[in-house]
């Protein structure tokens, strides 16, 4: 039986504030806002999981946390076994790759250039990419569908090209779990679609667990 990749322990989401507001509750010398607390969760390879709510409800507060990119204000995230709050940065991007709805400053960087960015935990100090990471790249690209302006500048794209290039980063990145905020937010519906399936296949061949949130007045295609 596989064992969950991602797991949460009595998990307190939320935010913490230096003077006390109202909805933020005190202690220890800060006011803190819950969003969500008491959250149990197990994420397994093979699984698509879709976190589905209305704007403004903690879905990217959850996503942000469960990445450690935000700390959590109780409990503990578990990746692969092990707390994430103790494993390097570097430990954690081979396991872990985060899609965000933030615009990413790019500077000057091709899309192929953002995409490679993706191989960087498994480069040396010089990040000079080998054969085997360029294949990967090749491949992220092509899976994404982004290959037609792949030697473009990211800051010419529209959100929705941006958008596919940065989930083409996370596939190059090669982890056993992908975290998607709103990843098909600035996509028609045929992308949507296709951005979507892209996932499905990913989780059922490559044993990828994956969760993407999406909000819950957008019309859903999961």
């Amino acid at each position: 039986m596989n064992s969950a990749v991602l797991q949460t322990k009595g998990l307190a989401i939320g935010y913490q504030a230096k003077k006390k507001m109202f909805g933020f509750r005190s202690g220890a010398g800060q006011c803190r806002r819950v969003v969500a607390e008491k959250l149990d969760l197990e994420l397994y390879p093979g699984e698509l999981v879709c976190l589905l709510g209305p704007n403004g409800c903690g879905k990217s507060t959850l996503m942000r946390t469960l990445a450690g990119v935000q700390r959590p204000l109780a409990g503990r995230v578990l990746l692969a076994g092990s707390r994430l709050d103790r494993i390097s940065a570097k430990e954690a991007a081979k396991k872990l790759s985060l899609v965000l709805t933030d615009r990413v400053v790019t500077g000057n960087l091709s899309v192929y250039s953002l995409v490679a960015l993706g191989r960087y935990p498994y480069t040396g100090w010089t990040g000079r990419l080998s054969i085997d990471d360029e294949k990967v790249v090749r491949h992220a690209i092509e899976t994404t569908g982004t290959r037609v302006f792949a030697h473009r500048h990211v800051g010419d794209l529209s959100d929705g090209e941006r958008q596919k290039v940065m989930i083409a980063r996370a596939i190059a990145q090669d982890t056993p779990v992908i975290l998607l905020d709103e990843p098909t937010a600035h996509l028609d519906l045929p992308n949507r679609l296709e951005i979507i399936h892209l996932l499905k296949r990913l989780a059922r061949e490559a044993k990828k667990a994956i969760v993407l949130s999406t909000a819950k007045d957008r019309k859903s295609v999961v």
